[in-house]
């Protein structure tokens, strides 16, 4: 079938264009293999239905002896495509042993057919005006074009000193001071207004639902007295001050009914959240009254007041679609979608102040910041070095305040793009989080959690042994190939090292200490090297030298699943956005090929073959090492399960989502049958590794002990 001359159509905000074998979107443009478009144009062209792999071989391969595997190499590069330009969100659906369809309707122009590529939206359009304009004014004018966009350039990215910026507030501190000592769990410090109170979030184990939580909104006044106003079976998310302190907007977040309390393993997060708004009486602890608006299925990112009358926040609407930011007007309740600023396609954060915003975007794996006025227009715009950020404003309004979990790094940002870090106590044990300036500027609230954590092995007969005893943070244990070893990381005396327990002893592997949070943990084949992730890095330990070394480091997050030091090759899963796929580095001379284009969910090595699942399809997939080969076993296998081992007769694996696995199961291949292999008396754990003679290691779920705490 021959493209080259159908009609350019919308899929989305991508305009497709099949003469030019182009897709386009916010002003990037991605060139495709023609067969690519083929299959994307069949595709939309009959998109109220699913198309099989035959119909596709028959139509766009027109009786060339092909397999399946051709169909799914280009449906894996389409799917490439589409989510570097539409993100995380699915546009092809997979419909075992029925074919494929598209999820976003496309729109076709009216008037057919077209040798013209569908113009990009911000294209200019071209108009015939007469000539009657001589060439010596077109010059002069031309001139004074250029020198009035030159002027604006220099006002506007030449003169920083011209956004008048006030400072009133301190970015050096001294001291550390808890603010709640109480032994339990209270988070998400916002401090009033009027400098003399803090909401703030208590949680609690549920104790008539095992394994979740109860959760309550608290209000402390400066005498140290707490008023609590709400409880909940589910989880406070997020809470914002109007700018008068009036009314306090929390997030409340809970599943679906009947759904467990957590998704499935590599399930994308579909919650329902409600917005609670309390008007309150502070002088007299009076709840005056209490606003519930309609529950948002989706995720919502951030949340803020752009006045007394109306919130702001950032959202997807349900699992696939995009970020956007939305108001919402409370006395008329309506809800409006904000146009998308110009390079901005995927907001992840808003906060306003005096109606002035600062929003947070991704752009190219790092954080934009763009500071709006009142009317939505451009102040200044700033690329940032982090990979994720927490935003707030200095009360003050010269800026905002940036913490960036993964490089744990909290700093300002002004309105002309100064930037001042704060230094923090780095203490590898405990988590800081949402940092807050108190309104008077003189000092921030944040979250400390502290971790602790001992490692289980749980044998096939169910007895368990605890291989760690202690109150340090122990994790990410793994069995070596022959079972007769367990590697661990562990943060003790502010350090994080590797650990090595043999033969009911532990000692210390690492030398010099492990600068991130270890990832996985793997095991090369014969036992005497090890590679880890820590942070965006990629490390390998030797254990015939003793010696550390990093392999890798990048920006996306990786997950190593194999290492073979023979030919320095790795085995990694690579995640941009929510997406994860499946690689291969040559460590030496840093190379990297792609290997699957989809969302892959869990994977796991067998002599050098990759076993693994796509996300929220049953089955299992098999790439072979010798000639990268797709092919597609045991059909049986629940979606979004969690692999733990393979060897040559079947597959290891446990059902359930975080903090509620389900007992082992083994499918064996040749009966295609699904088996009990290990019963558990408890759910409520976490497994990091299996081993087919020993058991399972893995760590309980518990409520780690958090308090919020004042940097003075």
């Amino acid at each position: 079938m021959d493209v080259t001359k159908e009609a350019g159509f919308m899929l989305g905000d991508v305009q497709v264009s099949p003469p030019h074998n182009t897709l386009n979107a916010h002003g990037q443009t991605l060139k495709i293999q023609p067969k690519v478009m083929a299959v994307l144009h069949y595709l939309a062209r009959n998109h109220g239905r699913v198309i099989s792999n035959e119909e596709l071989i028959k139509e766009l391969w027109e009786g060339r002896i092909v397999t399946h595997g051709s169909v799914q190499k280009s449906i894996n590069a389409l799917r490439s495509a589409l989510a570097e330009l539409m993100g995380e969100q699915e546009v092809i659906a997979h419909y075992s042993k029925r074919g494929y369809q598209l999820k976003i309707e496309p729109h076709f122009p009216e008037s057919g057919p077209t040798d013209s590529p569908v113009k990009p939206a911000d294209a200019k359009q071209t108009v015939n005006i007469p000539n009657t304009w001589h060439w010596p004014s077109r010059v002069l004018w031309a001139g004074l074009a250029g020198l009035i966009v030159i002027a604006g350039l220099l006002i506007y990215s030449g003169r920083p000193d011209i956004i008048p910026i006030t400072k009133n507030h301190k970015t050096v501190f001294h001291s550390t001071q808890g603010y709640t000592n109480e032994t339990g769990h209270e988070r998400n410090a916002v401090p009033h207004p009027d400098n003399n109170h803090v909401a703030y979030i208590r949680e609690k184990f549920n104790a008539n639902r095992k394994g979740e939580t109860e959760s309550e909104i608290v209000i402390r006044d400066n005498s140290g007295k707490d008023w609590r106003i709400a409880t909940s079976h589910g989880s406070w998310f997020k809470m914002a001050w109007s700018p008068t302190g009036q009314h306090l907007v929390a997030v409340e977040v809970k599943r679906s009914e009947g759904l467990p309390f957590s998704p499935n393993f590599y399930e994308k997060p579909n919650y329902l959240y409600s917005f609670h708004i309390f008007s309150l009486d502070l002088a007299n602890n009076r709840l005056l009254e209490k606003q519930l608006l309609s529950q948002w299925q989706g995720r919502i990112s951030s949340v803020t007041w752009w006045d007394d009358t109306a919130l702001e926040f950032v959202a997807k609407q349900g699992p696939n679609s995009r970020n956007a930011r939305y108001r919402y007007s409370i006395q008329d309740q309506r809800l409006s979608m904000l146009e998308e600023l110009e390079g901005v396609s995927n907001p992840i954060a808003s906060a306003v102040l005096n109606k002035k915003t600062a929003l947070a975007s991704m752009r190219k794996n790092t954080v934009q910041i763009d500071f709006l006025n009142e009317n939505q227009s451009r102040i200044s715009r700033w690329q940032l070095n982090v990979a994720m950020a927490d935003i707030s404003w200095i009360p003050d309004g010269s800026g905002i305040l940036i913490y960036a979990e993964d490089e744990r790094k909290l700093f300002t940002l002004y309105l002309d793009g100064e930037q001042t870090q704060i230094p923090l106590t780095d203490i590898k044990d405990r988590v800081f989080s949402r940092p807050r300036f108190r309104p008077d500027g003189d000092a921030i609230f944040y979250t400390e959690e502290k971790r602790s954590s001992n490692i289980l092995l749980m044998a096939l007969d169910a007895k368990k042994t605890k291989l760690t005893d202690n109150a340090d943070f122990n994790y990410s244990a793994s069995f070596s190939p022959d079972g007769e070893r367990v590697v661990y990381a562990s943060v003790r005396n502010n350090q994080i090292h590797l650990w090595l327990v043999e033969a009911g002893q532990e000692r210390q592997l690492t030398s010099q200490p492990i600068p991130k949070k270890v990832g996985v943990i793997v095991w090369s084949q014969n036992g005497e090297h090890l590679i880890f992730s820590a942070g965006s890095s990629l490390y390998q330990y030797n254990f015939k030298t003793a010696e550390t070394a990093q392999l890798l480091n990048e920006t996306e997050r990786m997950e190593p699943i194999a290492y073979y030091p023979e030919s320095q090759r790795a085995l990694v899963l690579k995640t941009n956005g929510e997406i994860r796929n499946l690689w291969r580095i040559n460590t030496q001379n840093q190379q990297q090929k792609q290997l699957t284009f989809g969302s892959v969910g869990s994977a796991i090595e067998h002599e050098g073959d990759i076993y693994f699942q796509y996300v929220g399809e049953q089955g299992l997939w098999v790439l072979r090492h010798k000639d990268d080969s797709l092919e597609q076993l045991a059909p049986m296998i629940e979606e979004n399960s969690r692999l733990l081992r393979v060897d040559d007769g079947g597959a290891y694996f446990i059902r359930g989502g975080l903090c509620r696995e389900s007992d082992l199961y083994y499918f064996n291949f040749a009966e295609a049958k699904v088996s009990t292999l290990l019963t558990r008396d408890s759910n409520i754990v976490s497994t990091t590794s299996f081993h087919p003679n020993k058991g399972l290691l893995q760590t309980d779920c518990y409520l780690a002990e958090a308090n919020i705490v004042l940097l003075k």
